[in-house]
């Protein structure tokens, strides 16, 4: 037996192996986060000894590794709410404490936290890790991610498939990865947006996909469109500074099912293209739309994302998108401050009494 070691003084037979410490002692994503209350936090009280809740309350979150939704399914909200509130008072609201949250009270939490940003500012494991730690299988949050691909391998970029919660997606390269027109890192390809097709077709992938953010990816061209066809819920591509397919857009871009606009100036971060676009589409909910909201960056080069598009900005509308028909009506409308036009009434409104009403009858 290949790799089994045989003692012939005793006819034992073993197999040696090497264990290594763990890279992540404390759990994959406590690299970033501490799982542990502040240290020597509340240990002490001006009106005598701590109540029995809150002694309750310091032994359960004192350490978050081994927290679990289905520890909290007989806890009132109440009771769950007083937890949240005292991790607020700690600073030690962690992505983690966020997610079990809105799994375990979905419908009190969202009223509690709508809203959590994360950012990565230094990659401490692999993309796959990261991909686990923002997917919910149950949709109890939607997801918002903006990535640099530069990070990240080809594999990597193809697994984003399997984040089911997905609502907005920004790949965006950074200016310095770029030299001479070629880029130094992994960039999305049309292979890449092709396998998401095939896993669309197969599993659904992408279900809840509305917005699509694509930045300095010049290795793509007008044929993803073809793929993204088949993306059930995406409404908007915008896309800047993508070679050849911002130039071939501006020119003569004939996809079936889609519509260009290159003067179209949509301006802010991925967040806010995202609700700009479910605000327009309300009467269409694709069920996540009262989720929660996690919006999650993994941007180790620091490269800021709030400011406006460049100016070789692209976007691209569904064919029947009521977020393009919204804009458009909303560029007919008159602009602030144009002159009101003034309606010429007959006088006889404009009579007062009773002389005016017996003028008109006679």
């Amino acid at each position: 037996m290949a790799g089994v070691t045989i003692d012939r003084r005793t006819g034992q037979a073993y197999r040696e192996m090497a264990f290594h410490p763990s890279k992540y002692p404390n759990g994959p994503f406590w690299v970033h986060e501490s799982p542990f209350l502040p240290e020597r936090w509340e240990e002490s009280s001006r009106v005598g000894a701590p109540s029995l809740q809150h002694s309750a309350m310091k032994c359960l979150l004192s350490d978050q590794r081994r927290l679990r939704p289905e520890m909290f399914a007989y806890v009132p909200w109440h009771i769950a709410s007083y937890l949240w509130d005292c991790l607020g008072k700690s600073k030690r609201r962690t992505l983690h404490s966020w997610k079990l949250f809105a799994m375990a009270y979905p419908e009190q939490f969202r009223e509690v936290s709508r809203y959590r940003s994360y950012s990565v500012k230094s990659v401490e494991m692999g993309m796959p890790e990261y991909w686990k730690e923002v997917k919910s299988d149950t949709l109890s949050w939607r997801t918002v991610l903006s990535l640099d691909p530069s990070i990240a391998r080809v594999p990597d970029l193809v697994e984003i498939a399997s984040i089911r919660n997905l609502v907005a997606l920004e790949i965006s390269s950074p200016p310095q990865t770029w030299n001479n027109g070629e880029s130094s890192g992994v960039t999305l390809s049309n292979r890449i947006i092709r396998s998401w097709n095939e896993m669309q077709q197969s599993s659904g992938a992408f279900a809840h996909l509305r917005v699509l953010v694509l930045s300095r990816q010049c290795d793509l061209s007008v044929q993803i469109f073809q793929y993204l066809r088949d993306f059930p819920s995406l409404e908007i591509v915008l896309a800047a500074d993508c070679g050849d397919l911002t130039k071939a857009s501006k020119v003569d871009f004939q996809v079936d099912g889609w519509l260009v606009d290159p003067d179209t100036k949509r301006d802010g971060t991925l967040y806010d293209q995202y609700l700009s676009v479910i605000k327009s589409e309300a009467k269409n909910p694709t069920g996540l739309d009262a989720a929660p909201v996690l919006n999650f960056e993994i941007n180790p080069s620091k490269t800021k994302r709030d400011t406006p598009m460049r100016k070789e900005q692209v976007c691209f509308y569904r064919d029947g998108s009521k977020t393009y028909k919204h804009e458009q009506e909303s560029d007919r409308k008159r602009p602030r401050g144009y002159p009101q036009m003034k309606i010429q009434r007959p006088d006889k409104y404009r009579k007062i009494g009773w002389e005016g009403l017996l003028g008109d009858l006679s």
